[in-house]
């Protein structure tokens, strides 16, 4: 299993870092999982990332799971209707 701390800031800008890794994570074709508890401004094009991550995944398959995640975050994927993202506790 890969585990990956997600940045506290998941803008614009992150997106992109975010995409390779999680194209790498997902290349290797280990479980994955994130953990989500450290991101304080989570944005639309990150949970765009994510959320194709875990398309991908699930088309392998492998695991995709994304644990703890903080309020903003969680907030985010809430409103975003990405409930999906969230793992099952």
């Amino acid at each position: 299993m890969t585990a990956l701390s997600l940045a506290p800031v998941l803008d614009t800008a992150a997106a992109v870092p975010l995409r390779q890794a999680l194209l790498d994570l997902i290349a290797s074709g280990d479980p994955i999982t994130l953990d989500g508890s450290q991101v304080s401004q989570a944005g639309q094009a990150c949970l765009q990332v994510l959320a194709s991550a875990q398309a991908m995944a699930a088309s392998i398959p492998t695991d995709f799971e994304l644990n703890s995640p903080s309020e903003p975050l969680a907030s985010m994927i809430a409103l975003a209707g990405l409930d999906s993202l969230v793992a099952a506790a």
